[in-house]
């Protein structure tokens, strides 16, 4: 994929560099559609049984890596990596259940009527839009996490902040973007459910291979 260029990308330049991703992500999917279907069921029900949430999510992520990086994939790829995932995904996986938990508590007291100070409903909004935020950034810090020469959670955050500072107007349209898709794709006969989080996947090595691609250029 072709950068944009060695200086500053306008907001402009960004949604054009996020529709191709996105574009050639839709593209991965569609090539092998039943496929996709597969894996991303097996993965949505891991999430909803939560304790194989995370290495489900590492193995679609790992699954997507190798897709992006041309390579040949298929269920088996998927069930190979949540076998070999679940230390290192539940590390990963402890960190955004104490964060979901902080988020979700302060959604909840946000929204009593029994509170000795009046919250504004603005707040609530402000937290719901922080937990969405947090959610689409872990889709850099998985990928950092099979991209670097070892699996090291803290690493991969460390990383995931680094690339978020250095492209903040391209995570701001990211971030954009990709909720519009899936607010398109749920519209759409809930076709976000259906492939969801394989998109988001594909989306997401993408987004970072980019941008590793882009940044040594500059």
């Amino acid at each position: 994929m072709q950068s944009v260029g060695t200086g500053h990308p306008t907001f402009f330049q960004e949604f054009g560099s996020v529709f191709r991703i996105i574009r050639l992500s839709l593209r991965d999917v569609w090539e092998d559609l039943w496929g996709m279907l597969v894996v991303n069921l097996l993965w949505t029900l891991c999430v909803l049984t939560i304790i194989p949430g995370p290495p489900a999510t590492l193995a679609v992520y790992r699954f997507a890596n190798h897709l992006v990086h041309g390579e040949e994939v298929d269920l088996h790829d998927f069930l190979e990596g949540f076998r070999q995932s679940w230390a290192t995904a539940w590390q990963w996986g402890a960190i955004n259940l104490i964060v979901l938990l902080i988020f979700a508590g302060d959604i909840y007291l946000s929204n009593q009527d029994y509170l000795a100070v009046a919250v504004p409903p603005l707040v609530q909004s402000f937290y719901i839009a922080l937990l969405v935020v947090w959610l689409l950034w872990q889709s850099y810090v998985l990928v950092f996490m099979l991209e670097q020469e070892q699996m090291v959670v803290g690493s991969a955050f460390r990383n995931a902040a680094v690339m978020l500072g250095k492209n903040f107007s391209f995570t701001v349209v990211y971030i954009l973007e990709v909720i519009i898709t899936l607010l398109v794709g749920t519209l759409l006969f809930m076709i976000s459910f259906a492939i969801g989080g394989v998109l988001l996947a594909d989306i997401g090595n993408r987004a970072v291979l980019f941008n590793l691609e882009r940044n040594k250029t500059r």
